[in-house]
């Protein structure tokens, strides 16, 4: 349906869905996003690429295209008769010569072209020139989409036509010019009730005049006509070009006579003379003072207006209803998180907490002022002015404050809500689903409180990053690829594979902390840099104390430990909570304890590997080690590799070097190369104390035995020389047990019965001879 579109409409066009539904007794083509929620025309990020909004038509009538960026659409409707344009419209479209389609209905055209250099002046040219059926969409002057067909009537691209643009608005939009210098204001209505006309034009400058045509004077020079018509042209301005009430006043006035009914040109004369005196009008009176366009696009007073909110019962002039005012208006950007005893407020690509309440103060004030555009726009006078008053009470800081506290409890959310989808990755540029390889513009609703440092380019490359990932693996391809499906790991918040990573090298200067910064970077607020502390062992633990290096990590995915220090003792149960997929519980200093489902990885990146004391660590496949054994020379050293790295284009190619290592570990599983399954074994080893002290003073002889007691002694003295700590006799004897057999009998060489280890034969040290 689509296939004859232009490539470059469908590579840089923003699309919604669009269906008809009924609206106030008619017909009206809605726009939808891709995701089913209705889509603002003019907000871009309601908007999708090409390919999602096709993939998602089911259930719509069509799609439609937003005027964004240099983006136009001509809009001819009801202009195509048994299949044959009219003059104007084949005009138009030999003028435009760039691609042309039928509307929906087959009776109008819709053209699209680029208007990159195009002045928009709409004082004095149309946007909408019903009488034509004619109607332009440009960025920044209408807030409106086309619907496409794909029915092409002139198959060419996408052409810039910003010069034919501006002839056709010469040509077909010209607005009439006015008779007087000024243009006639858009015909308000009244705001006033007819007592109050006649106060507020006999207090006004004009009074005196007002008042003697009023009590049917005839000013001196002047006829009857010319009387009417000047208290015609008073009334028009304090009515607001009511008609009604203008006729209404008229008819009380000290000048009304049969005249006014007398039938003339199809309507009567005082018809005629009001008519005439609306058209004449300068300016209408309004209890606020218009200040720019800019009222006319005041989303936030179209929303007060919809939501009614002058009456409406859910919205009470008093605290409850305006915090719920407040919540409302402000639900979709704004939400109180009780956890974390603040309000999270979304800044266009991501939720953020409002630390301070700064921002969520400068909504209320925003609010607030908008409040007081609405109360002017009440038409009944006693209401306005109650309703001014009330507004005026949002102008103080103190009830602003009470109104914000009573909105915490409307739609308070979980933190649990925020960043639910552990597949979405929020770019700079918008949130890439890395599970179905879709990438969609920035939304609240997908509530995601991180963002990447990088933007999302496809097409980014990096040799030298490719280049220097060779050079920290000295060239060993298995284990750069290994590498590169690790730190893709982190791009999802999938915790499935439960384990930790060393980055280990023993000499300094191999690339290791270049590597695990330029990856910091591009994760963003995804990544983060966590204290050696916080997988430590502790002497001792108060869980009544804040839990702020656990509660850092909500959401993160890519934790990032940097050169622990020599001797550091892991803490075993800490790591197998952080890694083994549990839900986890924490809390900021003087906030509410929170739980949350780990997203993170850790990466430790170390010249010194810590102590592990329990070896299910690596039974359970908990510990990986990655080797880094290059040493780089001073003279290879590059000093500007990590600003090199940090550079948008860089980092756009590194996501995509992490993305590919995502995709292949998603094909292959972990499976681990002979490098790092040798680092990982020896690490094993070394932190096997038990299987250390076998090693060097038990050996296994077939008959022979060992007085347990004499065994342990020389235990505590090995891990006394080593600098180990030794664990009391009951639990070494159960590790005895693991070795060989433990038994309690008398000894061959005679004496009481006492615990022996069979099978082994203690080996004399200087210290035991």
């Amino acid at each position: 349906m689509y296939e004859k579109l232009p490539e470059q409409l469908k590579k840089d066009g923003r699309f919604c869905l669009w269906k008809y539904e009924e609206r106030n007794g008619r017909m009206t083509k809605v726009p939808y996003q891709t995701n089913g929620r209705k889509a603002s025309s003019a907000d871009k990020n309601t908007f999708s690429d090409f390919r999602l909004a096709v993939n998602a038509m089911d259930g719509y009538d069509g799609i439609g295209m937003g005027a964004f960026d240099d983006f136009c659409m001509v809009d001819i409707d009801h202009c195509v008769f048994g299949g044959k344009m009219t003059q104007m419209v084949e005009d138009i479209v030999e003028r435009m010569d760039s691609y042309t389609e039928f509307s929906p209905s087959g009776t109008g055209v819709r053209i699209v072209c680029k208007t990159s250099s195009l002045s928009y002046d709409t004082g004095r040219y149309y946007i909408n020139n019903q009488k034509l059926g004619l109607e332009i969409y440009t960025a920044g002057v209408t807030k409106k989409f086309c619907t496409l067909t794909g029915n092409v009537i002139r198959n060419r691209g996408v052409e810039e036509r910003s010069t034919e643009i501006g002839e056709i608005l010469e040509t077909y939009m010209l607005r009439p010019i006015s008779k007087k210098k000024n243009d006639v204001q858009d015909i308000p209505g009244s705001y006033l009730s007819d007592d109050s006309v006649v106060r507020l034009a006999s207090d006004s400058r004009q009074g005196e005049k007002f008042k003697a045509l009023w009590n049917g004077e005839i000013l001196e020079g002047k006829s009857h006509s010319d009387a009417d018509m000047s208290l015609a042209s008073i009334l028009a301005f304090w009515c607001g070009g009511d008609t009604g009430q203008m006729d209404r006043l008229f008819r009380k006035s000290g000048l009304m006579r049969s005249k006014w009914d007398r039938v003339q040109s199809g309507s009567t004369y005082g018809a005629l003379t009001m008519e005439k005196a609306v058209a004449q009008a300068l300016d209408f009176y309004r209890p606020y003072a218009r200040t720019s366009a800019e009222s006319d696009f005041d989303d936030m007073l179209q929303k007060l207006i919809e939501l009614n909110v002058s009456d409406n019962s859910r919205y009470p002039w008093n605290d409850n209803g305006s915090g719920r005012l407040f919540a409302d208006v402000y639900k979709d950007i704004a939400r109180y998180v009780p956890e974390r005893k603040k309000w999270y407020v979304y800044d266009g690509t991501r939720w953020i907490p409002d630390i301070g309440g700064l921002k969520t103060m400068e909504l209320a004030k925003s609010l607030a002022d908008s409040l007081v555009r609405y109360a002017l726009t009440i038409t009944d006078e006693r209401i306005r002015k109650d309703y001014l008053e009330y507004s005026a009470k949002w102008q103080s800081r103190n009830y602003r404050n009470t109104y914000i506290s009573d909105a915490q409890s409307v739609y308070p959310i979980a933190m649990s809500e925020f960043d639910r989808n552990v597949y979405y990755l929020n770019c700079q540029n918008g949130t890439l689903d890395l599970q179905m390889g879709e990438f969609h513009p920035h939304t609240p609703q997908d509530k995601l409180t991180k963002i990447a440092g990088a933007a999302y380019d496809p097409n980014a490359k990096n040799p030298r990053f490719t280049r220097f990932v060779s050079e920290v693996m000295s060239g060993d391809t298995e284990k750069a690829r290994f590498m590169q499906k690790s730190l893709g790991y982190g791009l999802t918040g999938d915790t499935r594979y439960e384990c930790m990573f060393f980055y280990y090298g023993a000499t300094t200067r191999n690339g290791k902390g270049t590597l695990m910064e330029s990856t910091l970077h591009v994760m963003g607020d995804y990544g983060l840099t966590v204290r050696p502390e916080t997988i430590a062992a502790k002497p001792s633990a108060n869980s009544q104390n804040p839990t702020e290096d656990i509660a850092r990590l909500a959401g993160v995915r890519f934790a990032n430990i940097s050169e622990p220090r020599r001797g550091l003792v892991l803490n075993e149960a800490q790591i197998k909570s952080m890694t083994g997929n549990d839900t986890l519980n924490a809390r900021f200093l003087h906030e509410n304890s929170f739980d949350f489902k780990p997203q993170f990885k850790l990466y430790v990146n170390t010249n010194y590997l810590p102590a592990i004391t329990d070896m299910t660590l690596f039974s359970s496949g908990r510990i990986v080690i990655i080797p880094f054994d290059r040493h780089f020379e001073e003279w290879e050293q590059e000093q500007n590799l990590k600003a090199e790295f940090s550079r948008p284009e860089a980092a756009s190619a590194i996501l995509n070097w992490l993305i590919e290592g995502y995709t292949i570990l998603k094909e292959e599983g972990f499976a681990q190369p002979k490098a790092v399954k040798d680092a990982t074994m020896s690490y094993q080893h070394d932190s096997d104390k038990m299987e250390l002290f076998v090693e060097e003073f038990l050996e296994q002889e077939k008959d022979a035995e060992c007085r347990t007691s004499a065994v342990y002694q020389a235990y505590r003295n090995w891990c006394n020389d080593n600098g180990y700590f030794a664990e009391n006799s009951r639990n070494f004897n159960q590790a005895l047990r693991t070795i060989g057999t433990v038994v309690r009998k008398r000894p061959r060489d005679g004496g009481e019965k006492t615990t022996l280890l069979t099978g082994y034969r203690l080996l004399c040290r200087d210290f035991l001879c």
